[in-house]
């Protein structure tokens, strides 16, 4: 045993972060082959954290750096759509406005301003939604030893206005009148069961059971099951003979729906309401959904034999 690796023995046992190797009495940050001198092996945490923080801001110590980082090993954690709508975020919103400021230079007024800033322009909620991917990215910094603290807890955010857009019976007939038939059944399995849409466009065929439709939901990752009804079954039904697709609601093309897809449908169907807004109402109707159903398939029936 050479006297480096005895040194190395005689030590407390810790993980090391990425990319960090021990050689001798020294931790260095290894990159393309190349190795960085961080500190000694027994040196405190914090000081492995500041001088590996170093390396990787490449000295800029800039909140820029720290979104850079947070979006190369932070974001790749969390759900698809958060990863799109943080990077947008970041890439338009926060580094134009923060990125060269350093992190602990930011201070709860400059949040405060913002925010103020953004709903005298008429986006206050989506500053909200900013601001959330603003602390995502302290929260991250805080982990690396980037900044001391997150300047975004305790700033109140803006006033959101919850939706209260009523889709009438009438409205809903309309729509499924002038759908394309992929469009007419999703619209109607989202009325039917009020699942979100982007748990409703994930169905899979192995997600059908004896029982109903059993999904997770994406937001909170709870179970459950929706259970048959005669327009559901008969619905799934035709959807799983369209298409041979593994996904259960397909495009025309027999495709699973995108989101950017679904909101393209719904501007070409040109109606006041939103794909969500029907969440609502499959809450309210929940007793009388299977009656509208039936209205609809009568007045398809009249039209037929006009």
């Amino acid at each position: 045993m050479t006297a480096g690796q005895l040194y190395e023995a005689e030590l407390p046992v810790k993980k090391l972060p990425r990319n960090v190797y021990p050689k001798g009495p020294s931790l260095y940050y290894v990159r393309k082959n190349k190795w960085t001198r961080l500190c000694r092996i027994d040196a405190p945490e914090e000081e492995l954290h500041r001088e590996l923080w170093k390396i990787l801001s490449k000295g800029a110590g800039t909140l820029s750096g720290v979104m850079d980082d947070f979006v190369a090993n932070r974001l790749p954690k969390k759900a698809m759509a958060t990863q799109r709508d943080y990077a947008n975020i970041i890439k338009r919103q926060l580094r134009p406005t923060f990125g060269h400021m350093r992190p602990d230079d930011v201070s709860s007024q400059d949040i405060a301003v913002y925010l103020e800033l953004r709903e005298k322009k008429g986006h206050g909620p989506a500053g909200n939604r900013e601001i959330a991917c603003l602390s995502s990215v302290f929260n991250h910094g805080m982990r690396i030893r980037a900044c001391n603290v997150n300047p975004c807890y305790g700033v109140r955010r803006n006033t959101e206005k919850p939706r209260t857009r009523a889709v009438t019976n009438k409205e809903l007939r309309q729509a499924l009148r002038s759908a394309h038939v992929s469009l007419r059944r999703l619209l109607w399995a989202a009325y039917l069961t009020g699942f979100r849409q982007k748990d409703l466009r994930s169905i899979k065929r192995d997600q059908i059971t004896v029982d109903g439709i059993k999904v997770w939901q994406s937001k909170d990752g709870k179970h459950e099951i929706r259970q048959w009804t005669d327009s559901l079954r008969k619905l799934v039904r035709k959807e799983l003979e369209r298409s041979n697709s593994d996904w259960v609601f397909t495009n025309r093309s027999g495709k699973p729906w995108s989101m950017s897809a679904i909101q393209s449908a719904m501007r070409r169907l040109d109606v006041s309401w939103t794909f969500h807004d029907l969440r609502a109402k499959a809450d309210s109707d929940h007793e009388t959904g299977l009656g509208l159903m039936r209205r609809y398939n009568r007045a398809r029936r009249l039209r037929a034999v006009k």
